[in-house]
């Protein structure tokens, strides 16, 4: 290769580089934060909250934990440069949070054992703190299940949600690697998708526990949290946090520097709702020795555009799970059963919305990351 040939390869790779600096936008990492009402952090988190301040010297030990992952992990958003520093409510600047929106504990006693369910959601947000808005989600969802011959109690609890989520090797180390890839810088006007309702029919309530009976809003919070983050991840769209509180809602955050600020999360482009019918179970089989059963979860889907009403898609969702169950056992847990059938009926139905020309063209590609 002649001199010239070298100049115009330089000159190309200088190109070529400065190309690729000009696409890497800038997103600061603000921390961690508990979704909510500071007065009610305690009362809706009440054993992520004991597991934060265990933190020595009142630091914040979940903040800290996932700040540490953070640091370790910059370049782990695609075009994205992420960098660490104060932020003020008023800098014109986006900024990655980690907020933990709900946490389900369910206690029960099946038989001679004593069963616990953990359920933990978070939202990756980004944040636009010039206008403070919410610029779009990642919906992330953690569960734990444990068993033993003893009741669980609230220390029992505590260290299985710290387990969950501080240190190296957790559920929520695991995932934020994987989440972080889908985390991208989008214009306020970009196109977003959010779970808009959750309805929960009364052929569904019998097969809840009696702690979601008694609170079927908080366990529409939960599908709405599992649907979004299986959305997200197999359609690649862009979300936005659930709010019970309908449209024009806001969404307050408490840093685990103590800040507490409000986000208006707004309307989206496109909304889901869901209605959780019902669920089902049949006798298959029966022997001497135990007992085939087929448990049935059914979920209604409308996807619409809000602003004129127009719906895309309408329709229903279903999927089977089997359950043997031995002669000698007396008693059944047929939530996490039912729990099985539901996201295997979320998967349907958002195979169902892939492969709907209408919502594939006009608001999956649209909202596509």
């Amino acid at each position: 290769m002649g001199l010239r040939g070298a100049v115009i390869v330089l000159i190309a790779l200088l190109a070529r580089g400065a190309l690729a600096a000009a696409d890497t936008m800038s997103l600061t990492y603000g921390g961690y934060a508990f979704a909510g009402n500071a007065g009610d952090i305690s009362r809706g988190y009440p054993y992520a909250s004991s597991v934060d301040r265990s933190g020595s010297e009142g630091t914040s030990l979940i903040g800290s934990s996932v700040n540490a992952f953070m640091r370790a992990h910059p370049d782990s958003i695609p075009g994205v440069s992420l960098s660490f520093g104060l932020i003020q409510k008023d800098q014109p600047a986006l900024v990655l949070a980690l907020a933990l929106t709900d946490e389900k504990v369910l206690r029960e006693n099946i038989a001679d054992m004593h069963k616990l369910v953990v359920g933990l959601g978070l939202e990756l947000l980004t944040l636009d703190f010039a206008d403070m808005q919410v610029i779009s989600s990642v919906p992330i969802t953690l569960e734990l299940v444990d068993a033993q011959e003893t009741p669980f109690s609230d220390s029992d609890v505590t260290d299985r949600v710290r387990a969950m989520l501080i240190g190296d090797n957790t559920q929520l180390s695991k995932i934020l690697s994987d989440k972080l890839r889908l985390v991208t810088i989008r214009s306020r006007n970009a196109c977003t998708l959010q779970v808009s309702a959750v309805a929960v029919g009364d052929k569904a309530l019998p097969f809840l526990p009696d702690s979601l009976k008694a609170a079927p809003a908080a366990y529409g919070r939960s599908v709405a949290q599992q649907f979004g983050s299986l959305l997200n991840a197999r359609a690649g769209v862009a979300m936005l946090p659930y709010s019970k509180d309908g449209l024009n809602s806001r969404m307050a955050l408490r840093f685990s520097d103590g800040s507490v600020l409000q986000f208006r999360i707004p309307e989206p482009t496109y909304a889901i709702d869901l209605n959780v019918m019902g669920f089902k179970k049949v006798l298959s089989q029966r022997t001497d020795s135990e007992s085939l059963w087929i448990y049935g979860a059914y979920l209604g889907v409308k996807v619409f555009e809000p602003e004129f009403q127009k719906v895309y898609y309408e329709g229903t969702a279903k999927y089977p799970v089997s359950k043997v169950v031995p002669a000698s056992q007396r008693t059944v847990d047929e939530f996490p059963v039912v729990s099985e059938a539901l996201k295997g009926a979320f998967l349907n139905a958002i195979d169902l919305l892939r492969n709907d020309p209408s919502t594939r063209d006009s608001v999956l590609n649209k909202c596509k990351l």
